[in-house]
């Protein structure tokens, strides 16, 4: 791998476009609110992934440091044309333009880049300095983004200030007006590197998990990596949300499914908590106008940074799909009072170049102009919109629909403004009617706008646009119920009914699920109950089956192997595993009397009825899997190299081995007290990767063959030498109890200190939660510094309920609150609250990843 150099500074006046690189005057120096389109790439997210990428932008928007990330976490060569340059002439960018004038440099910099280019078309990343400014710089880079990703990276004005040490705010922002379209003119995709500037307690009580180090960095490299699996759908990202259970069904296909509407003004000018408007929301629609307001309320044009900004704010602080809408108007009006103002399809083309998963197009553009946006939509999921006031038994509604299929949309969305109740009924109708056309391929979104088309708000089954009481700022066309709202009236209709959740264990008297169940439940207006079972007998599951109003159950110790005698099929990872927690009911069996999985499966939740199976599902390395990429960081980031410890050999122990197997870590280790047993749970696994019906993750299907690659070994001592020809392990996860148990006192177990000399140091995690002031975890802490990072049972146990509560309800998660309210919750051994040990990560729930 090249090795990376940071570049040497260039004079302020040729970073600020007052001169070009060769030192004449720029012809880059009016700032325009207009985008330079770049060649559009045809059916781009099919071509890429193999192909090299080039990061390019301003100094200080962090290219090399977002091109060390995607280069560690694809396993490709990482690029620096500066020291590309370097390696080529023996000289800095800076000494050479010193030396041989600036013609020269000009000369060699724009051969090197020709060089780097053609030499590296495949699985690379290539950060490109300042020669992507010249011209026939950007001719190269503009040629070159016909068949690779060219992606323009900014940054807020404020860190880029910072990083250059100007004294002057006015002088980056004319920077950066005068680069901007230059860059936009030779890229094909672009990425806002949104600023955090999170603060942390060096100081740690006993009770504290020590954060993960560089915590805004952590945040930066999910949010690019997400943004470059949506962009170029290149294999082998381990996305955040890829292993629960609804990212395997799409948005659309779904029932009873709901976006929140948000303007972009309110996203860029106001406090709005971006978790909380998802709270209950499938997807999350950004409404863009053509004439946005201000903070102070004025009416003025949108700046296409601020439409990146935006976008990369919903991105980084929520999980669900976006959908970026531009709002229609009169085109030739606008035009006339705004003169070179974006058009819509400007705008349309600039969201294009973000990788939202959905945007609209309106139906009121030509043919021509539809089939141009089609064609360079990536891997957007484009929407067809129409809003008109025509009645809904008009014939244009039909026509609408069947053009839209004819150029090519995936959906299609109608609305109209309802001027009577009877309206509502009309949207019905119109429904029947293109569901009887034998040809309707494409999902269909109709209802009515206003406070008489409600009604069809709440029974339009896929996307409904819905608000949220902090959103403020609402059009004649905007939606006017919430997400609640609207689930709340399918429960007082009764499409969907009151069911009723368990968890089921010996010992499940202390368990935190039903607090953090129940209070997900209230927040997304459902009127489910979630208690706790304790039982000595799995035999009493069956009482709780007869139940027609049986929702699910969570199974603890020592049922989750016990349980599965009385299932009649298991997830792929349930088998794989050995081991379940979680038990669902299934009320309708395919004609072949199997059972039905994914969207079938999902799509009879919140409804009664007699039981006829039992499905078995393991979410808990779902949770280990989640902890674990989150403690990690960049640095750690899986390799073929990685090495992982498991403590135990119990069916957590089994989650956690298979976690890391989905993670893609190929080198793990056990110990155990009891050897035998060790080895037992290595032959399980060796039998499951040799087991070619088992599923794994792309991720790792992608990375390393079924084979030997993977290294399974046992651990006999404590007092062992680490094994000398592995890296020391960077991921720890400790499945045996923190808490006496019986006659069994409490292990109070630590890890060898020559075990832990990680010089990245790494993760570990307890996952128990009983008690989380255990030894292991106070020796960790001690070493936050080195960068370790500790997770406990009150990490794991919301993640893995996230994914329970999909299962249960075929809805996304509230996650923050899920995660506060089992930490206020939280009940030492004694019974007592325990604030030393919760409060402080109470205080910062909201900042961890969403």
């Amino acid at each position: 791998m090249t090795a990376l150099s940071i570049g040497s500074k260039r004079p302020f006046d040729v970073m600020n476009g007052r001169l070009s690189a060769d030192g004449s005057p720029s012809r880059h120096l009016s700032a325009s609110r207009s985008p330079s389109r770049a060649s559009p790439v045809s059916n781009l997210s099919s071509i890429l992934n193999t192909n090299a990428a080039v990061l390019l932008g301003a100094r200080g928007t962090g290219k090399s440091t977002l091109g060390v990330i995607a280069a560690t976490a694809f396993q490709r060569r990482l690029i620096d044309t500066d020291f590309a340059f370097k390696e080529a002439t023996g000289q800095s960018t800076a000494v050479f333009r010193k030396t041989h004038g600036s013609s020269e440099y000009q000369k060699r910099a724009i051969e090197i880049l020709r060089n780097v280019l053609h030499a590296n078309p495949t699985r690379c990343v290539i950060v490109c300095g300042l020669v992507s400014l010249s011209r026939d710089g950007q001719v190269l880079l503009t040629e070159y983004g016909r068949t690779h990703p060219v992606i323009h990276i900014l940054r807020d004005v404020d860190a880029i200030q910072a990083y250059l040490n100007v004294a002057e705010k006015s002088k980056v922002a004319e920077l950066l007006d005068a680069t901007e379209k230059t860059f936009r003119a030779s890229s094909n995709l672009e990425f806002f590197n949104q600023s955090d500037f999170l603060q942390f307690d060096p100081e740690l009580s006993p009770g504290q998990r020590s954060p993960a180090p560089r915590p805004t960095l952590k945040k930066a490299e999910r949010h690019f990596l997400k943004f470059l699996a949506l962009a170029t759908k290149i294999e082998n990202i381990p996305a955040l949300e890829e292993a629960y259970p609804l990212s395997r069904v799409r948005v659309d296909s779904r029932s009873f499914t709901y976006a929140v509407s948000v303007p972009l003004s309110q996203i860029m000018t106001s406090s709005l908590d971006m978790e909380r408007l998802e709270e209950g929301a499938d997807v999350f629609e950004m409404k863009v106008g053509k004439i946005e307001r201000d903070k102070h309320g004025l009416s003025r044009l949108p700046l296409l940074s601020e439409v990146s900004e935006a976008l990369a704010i919903i991105r980084r602080n929520t999980i669900v799909p976006i959908l970026y809408h531009v709002k229609w108007r009169d085109r030739k009006a606008q035009a006339d009072k705004y003169g070179s103002s974006p058009s819509y399809l400007d705008l349309v083309h600039h969201g294009l170049r973000l990788a939202p998963e959905f945007a609209t197009l309106d139906l009121s553009l030509s043919d021509d102009e539809i089939r141009e946006v089609v064609k360079s939509k990536g891997s957007t999921r484009l929407i067809a919109h129409l809003h008109s006031a025509e009645p809904w038994h008009s014939e244009s509604w039909v026509h609408a629909y069947q053009r839209a299929q004819n150029l090519g949309f995936d959906i299609v969305r109608l609305c109209r403004a309802a001027t009577c109740v009877e309206d509502n009924f009309a949207v019905d109708g119109f429904k029947a009617k293109i569901n009887a056309i034998e040809s309707n391929s494409i999902p269909l979104i109709a209802y009515n706008t206003g406070s008489l088309g409600r009604t069809s708000c709440c029974f339009n089954t896929i996307m409904t646009p819905v608000t949220h009481e902090d959103i403020t700022s609402r059009g004649p066309e905007s939606p006017i119920i919430s997400a609640m709202e609207a689930t709340r009236a399918l429960y007082s209709s009764f499409v969907f009914e009151p069911m009723r959740f368990y968890i089921m264990g010996a010992s499940a008297g202390y368990s935190l699920s039903p607090a953090m169940h129940s209070a997900a439940y209230r927040a997304c207006g459902m009127p489910h109950t979630y208690t706790t079972h304790q039982t000595p007998s799995v035999g009493e599951i069956r009482a709780l089956v007869n139940d027609p109003q049986f929702g699910g159950c969570s199974i603890s110790l020592p049922f989750k192997l016990e349980v599965i005698a009385l299932t009649h099929s298991l997830s792929c990872h349930a088998k794989a595993i050995g081991a379940i927690n979680t038990l669902i009911p299934v009320r309708h069996l395919l004609e072949d009397g199997s059972i039905p999985e994914d969207l079938q499966l999902f799509k009879e939740r919140n409804r009664s009825g007699p039981v006829q199976a039992l499905y078995g599902e393991n979410t808990d390395w779902i949770g280990i899997r989640a902890c674990v990429r989150r403690g990690l960081s960049p640095a750690n980031a899986v390799s073929p190299r990685t090495t992982a410890l498991i403590v135990g050999a119990g069916g957590m122990a089994r989650a956690a081995i298979y976690a890391m197997l989905q993670l893609g870590v190929r080198n793990i280790f056990i110990y155990n007290r009891t050897n035998s047993n060790a080895e037992k749970l290595i032959k399980h696994f060796r039998g499951l990767l040799d087991d070619s019906t088992i599923r794994l993750a792309t991720s790792v299907r992608a990375r390393m063959p079924l084979d030997s690659q993977i290294h399974m070994q046992s651990i006999h001592s404590l007092h062992q030498t680490w094994p000398k020809d592995f890296r020391d392990p960077t991921i720890v996860v400790s499945c045996i109890p923190t808490h006496g148990i019986g006659e069994n006192p409490s292990p109070d177990f630590t890890i060898p200190e020559q075990w832990l000399q990680s010089r990245t140091g790494g993760v570990v995690m307890e996952v128990a939660y009983r008690n989380v002031r255990t030894p292991l975890l106070d020796q960790i802490r001690a070493k936050s510094a080195l960068g370790w990072v500790t997770m406990d049972g009150l990490d794991l146990l919301p993640e893995q309920g996230f994914a329970q509560f999909e299962l249960f309800t075929g809805r996304r998660a509230p996650r923050r609150l899920m995660r506060a309210e089992v930490l206020r919750n939280y009940r030492d051994e004694q019974g007592r609250p325990d604030p030393e040990a919760t409060q402080w990560r109470l205080e910062h729930v909201g900042e961890q990843e969403p």
